[in-house]
């Protein structure tokens, strides 16, 4: 696997990982009251999103695409809500935390592909424009 497309997973992993991360903090400073500073600052919090969200590129390596984004999505609902009940003792009821988490999941989902599809398309784009000899 060449240099720069490890490059590009790890840009789109952090993307994805800041992007969720912020929406849902927001979100949850919006309809639930919760404090975005408390929640920012965890360090927990940023090491959890940032292995869910390298479990994408992971699925995205070594499965179909359609099987990667359904698996991304479910890894992203799933890790986030048991650590933020099991690890943080959350005190959100656990149906407001599977909603915060589920749009984190297509959030981060989203700007994960859109960053790694974006290096695809200019690589691919490199080869169709060369001139032929």
């Amino acid at each position: 696997m060449p240099a720069r497309l490890i490059v590009l997973d790890v840009i789109a992993v952090l993307a994805g990982a800041i992007v969720g991360l912020f929406v849902v903090d927001i979100l949850g400073w919006v309809l639930f009251s919760l404090s975005v500073t408390g929640m920012v600052a965890s360090i927990g919090r940023w090491i959890i999103v940032l292995l869910t969200v390298g479990l994408f590129a992971v699925y995205y390596r070594v499965l179909p695409p359609t099987g990667a984004a359904i698996a991304s999505f479910f890894t992203g609902v799933v890790v986030p809500l048991v650590a933020e009940k099991l690890v943080f003792g959350s005190s959100l009821p656990t149906t407001s935390l599977l909603f915060l988490y589920v749009v984190f999941s297509v959030v981060a989902l989203f700007t994960y592909r859109f960053v790694r599809a974006g290096g695809k398309a200019s690589a691919s784009a490199k080869e169709t424009t060369r001139p032929t000899p």
